[in-house]
């Protein structure tokens, strides 16, 4: 498993654990949380763009040093 999905993974939980904690809980104010979720999503997105980038990286290098070999 990569390390960017394990991230990616533990961002979600974590996002989902404190919406559940506000909603039964009601742990900060609505702005906090609100100002929480945001950074929870834009880090998960960038997360996810980072995995991607660095993945097809990777493919493009394997691809063009097996087009070297031939």
């Amino acid at each position: 498993m990569s390390a960017g999905l394990l991230i990616g993974f533990a961002l979600f939980v974590a996002g989902a654990a404190a919406a559940l904690a506000q909603l039964w809980l009601q742990v900060w104010s609505p702005e906090t949380f609100i100002k929480l979720m945001a950074t929870d999503g834009v880090l998960l997105a960038l997360v996810v763009a980072a995995t991607f980038i660095w993945r097809e990286r990777r493919e493009t290098e394997r691809l063009r040093n097996r087009d070297q070999l031939d």
